[in-house]
């Protein structure tokens, strides 16, 4: 099969296209023919050796939608019962010590396989589930997101925080969210959109909604200081608020954050790792979004860039549009 693939990390040059075996199914594994694998910032951050946990040579990927090919249940015989299934999946080591989803097959436990939403194609699918993962454990898991919480997503226009944003809309809970312009974007109906003209952008228009020291919680999905500093000056004093965050900018790794209000305000904060959740745990969450996508009441994406495996300048292109953030459209490698 062609895969891409890395011998070292440090450079987005020293991906390249490959030819390799099929992966060999272990008692309990299935085969997916790969139709679509998303782009993710953690692709990339691989590839160039910004995360000391991934081992080497790997093929990178984490997101996949596609079709069961062949199946061997637990004692190792042929399983015909998801062959042909369409089916979609993210999160656990794949991509970083095991190998991942650019390549045209990969290898996935039967107990872990999700049936994609049959309303999403097959490079929108593959597309999603990374960033709706993440948002899911963000606002479910590390936040626990209610009715009536007044929230901040610093970033709602990437693919974290649009999906958090609906997320929190399904739950009940009022949603402001920030955009570095507002001269292209048209934000949904249920995101009060906060531009970051200025400093105090956020406290500004938080303070013009009446709800100063109000705000509930924090979800920033972008990691830059200023606007987290400013959101954080925002939220309720009573001990309750809660603060997620999931990305620093900073190549280093490090931003200022105002301790002081940050105490006097009693706040908890909490980092997002997708992959807290095992691969039976990732399983119930996809099989929820599902359901939810095709009963129409999470939207998934409307636009979405194909990249051929085959074209190397279009995958390291790909891969540094994710990086540095410069497109809102979300790419897939179609192998």
């Amino acid at each position: 099969m062609q895969a891409l693939k890395f011998e070292k990390t440090g450079s987005l040059d020293g991906l390249s296209l490959y030819s390799v075996d099929k992966p060999i199914l272990r008692p309990g594994d299935a085969l997916v023919r790969v139709r679509a694998a998303g782009v993710n910032g953690s692709d990339a951050a691989a590839v160039l050796g910004m995360l000391p946990f991934v081992t080497t040579p790997r093929i990178p990927g984490r997101d996949f939608s596609g079709e069961v090919v062949e199946a061997l249940d637990e004692s190792g015989a042929s399983s015909q019962e998801w062959i042909g299934a369409k089916v979609w999946g993210t999160g656990s080591e794949r991509g970083f010590t095991s190998d991942g989803t650019f390549s045209q097959y990969v290898a996935v436990p039967i107990a872990a396989l999700s049936r994609k939403p049959a309303t999403l194609d097959h490079s929108k699918a593959g597309s999603m589930t990374l960033p709706w993962l993440c948002a899911w454990i963000t606002v479910d898991t590390l936040a626990n997101i209610k009715g009536g919480d007044n929230v901040i997503i610093i970033g709602a226009r990437g693919g974290i925080g649009s999906a958090a944003a609906q997320l929190c809309k399904e739950r009940g809970a009022r949603i402001f969210g920030t955009y570095t312009s507002l001269a292209k974007v048209t934000p949904p109906p249920y995101i009060t959109p906060i531009e970051l003209s200025s400093k105090n952008a956020i406290r500004e228009a938080i303070a013009k909604a009446g709800l100063h020291n109000k705000i509930d919680v924090l979800l920033d999905c972008a990691g830059y200081s200023e606007p987290f500093n400013d959101a954080i000056f925002t939220m309720t004093p009573n001990g309750s608020g809660r603060v997620v965050i999931m990305a620093v900018h900073a190549k280093d790794g490090i931003f200022p954050i105002d301790l002081r209000t940050f105490y006097t305000k009693a706040l908890t904060l909490k980092g997002m790792k997708s992959s807290i959740l095992g691969p039976l745990e990732v399983k119930k969450v996809l099989d929820e979004l599902a359901r939810k996508i095709d009963s129409g009441l999470l939207e998934g994406p409307k636009e979405v860039k194909e990249v051929d495996l085959r074209n190397m300048d279009a995958v390291k292109g790909a891969l540094q549009e994710i990086l540095t953030r410069s497109s809102h459209v979300r790419s897939v490698i179609v192998p």
